[in-house]
């Protein structure tokens, strides 16, 4: 996505700097040939060439809302995945059964599957509402989630998460006391399940920009589950699948009326991410019918072809200016609808979903009580990924 104040003439003139030059050379020659050879017949009627402009730039004017309606619905459906994400965080954390004692070959061991992870079990601020332990937050902070003019997030310094750490009191351990509180986040069940959602929406990611999942998701699954996830076509799905399995497991330990409504809440949540998947697919896999490409671009050139012959009689030598400034308009109209058209191609004008999944894991991550948080993906030369 584009977040410069300004556009840069070497990038805009690599879109349209060949076909406005053929149109430039076209003008040229049709005054050459008017003025200097006195071939008056190549001179045609304005009327004409003005309908066909008015016309043109009202198929122009369709054809770019409809692309920019595709990539505001794009960004739309990631600003609910963003939220689904934090609302599914929250019931996993808040609603999951209490963490039980495990029999030896429950495959839960988290050694090597959080490495960013310093051995906190609890963040502060969920550990608060079940002891009178609490934090102060750092001032100056920012994850990424809302940013300047520029596209630039605040990030957390050295000094500020110094300074969070000692603000935070300290937490009592689980030999003192963290399991009695029966704060439900505590276990590594809830962990793995917050770590899938942060692997689910990469892997959308990467199923969206046609790219291999795997290597992106790998530090937030067990071995077993990645092995497992090599067969699948689609991946985002199959998280979906496997968390909806876990979530069975976990809640099939804890029977009861409570414990079904808590499952009923949590699988409503999954589905309203399957929908969000599905809108991303639908827009990837539909383009806009090919007939609202095609027939703007050949009338564009058309037309350009036809303005230096309807004005060189009545602007003579100033016809490759004029003609040089309405190309320059209408060539960026068209190159404007199809560059917004296909929100999700990895490119300047995608939707930033490498900034937008950083944001869910910097958020997830947090509520998870680590510190070690990596930053915001920043705009690269006034892009933002």
């Amino acid at each position: 996505m584009i977040v410069r104040r300004t556009l840069t003439w070497t990038r805009m003139l690599g879109y349209l700097g060949r076909p406005l030059a053929v149109h430039t050379a076209v003008a040229v020659a049709v005054v050459l040939a008017h003025r200097a050879y006195g071939q008056r017949w190549i001179s045609v009627p304005d009327l004409p060439v003005s309908i066909l402009a008015a016309a043109l730039g009202i198929l122009l004017g369709f054809r770019n809302n409809s692309g920019y309606d595709r990539w505001w619905e794009a960004r739309t459906l990631w600003g609910g995945i963003v939220n689904t994400s934090r609302r599914l965080a929250r019931q996993v954390l808040s609603l999951l059964p209490a963490a039980r004692e495990r029999s030896d070959d429950d495959p839960l061991g988290d050694e090597g599957l959080y490495a960013a992870d310093e051995g906190r079990r609890v963040s502060p601020l969920l550990a608060s509402a079940y002891t009178d332990t609490f934090a102060v937050p750092a001032r100056g902070s920012g994850d990424g989630a809302v940013r300047d003019r520029l596209g630039r997030a605040g990030g957390v310094s050295p000094a500020g998460a110094a300074a969070t750490a000692a603000a935070v009191l300290p937490l009592p351990d689980e030999e003192d006391g963290l399991e009695s509180c029966a704060f439900p986040g505590a276990s590594r069940e809830a962990r793995e399940l917050v770590y899938a959602q942060i692997g689910f929406v990469n892997a959308l990611r990467c199923h969206l920009r046609r790219q291999d999942p795997l290597p992106e998701i790998a530090p937030y699954f067990r071995p077993a589950v990645l092995e497992a996830l090599r067969d699948e076509q689609n991946v985002p799905t199959a998280i979906l699948v496997w968390m909806a399995s876990r979530l069975r497991r976990a809640f099939g330990r804890a029977p009861g009326t409570e414990s079904t409504m808590r499952l009923v809440a949590l699988d409503e949540t999954l589905n309203e991410l399957t929908n969000l998947l599905g809108g991303c697919e639908r827009i990837k896999n539909t383009p806009i019918p090919r007939q609202y490409d095609f027939l703007p671009r050949v009338m564009v050139r058309v037309y350009l072809f036809l303005l230096p012959l309807s004005v060189v009689a009545e602007l003579g030598l100033a016809t490759p200016l004029v003609t040089v400034v309405i190309a320059f308009l209408f060539l960026s109209l068209d190159a404007i609808g199809r560059n917004v058209e296909a929100p999700f191609e990895n490119d300047i004008h995608d939707t930033p979903m490498t900034a937008l999944c950083r944001t869910i894991e910097i958020n997830l991550r947090q509520m998870l009580g680590e510190r070690t948080l990596p930053p915001p993906v920043q705009p690269v030369d006034g892009y933002l990924y």
